[in-house]
């Protein structure tokens, strides 16, 4: 069986919905994209309390088992926020 296509913002909608399902979520978690709002971003960017960025890879790797994304976003581009982005 074929996975289904999602767009970029599709992609980080699924992710959000996930992140926000998981066991360890925490008011804060959630994920967007670089540039915001772009049909070919460059990136993914995690925020939330310390530890998010591991739950978000955990996450990512389930959506990304469920549906392909295109344009793909590549996994290694990802970045993390600055210090004075994250929620504590």
């Amino acid at each position: 069986m074929d996975k289904p296509t999602v767009s970029p913002s599709r992609f980080v909608e699924l992710m959000n919905e996930r992140l926000a399902k998981h066991p360890l979520y925490r008011e804060g978690m959630h994920v967007y994209a670089i540039p915001p709002h772009s049909d070919h971003p460059r990136s993914l960017v995690c925020v939330g309390p310390r530890g998010t960025e591991g739950i978000c890879a955990t996450i990512e790797n389930i959506v990304r088992g469920e549906c392909d994304v295109f344009p793909d976003i590549p996994p290694e581009a990802h970045r993390r926020p600055g210090p004075e982005s994250r929620v504590r």
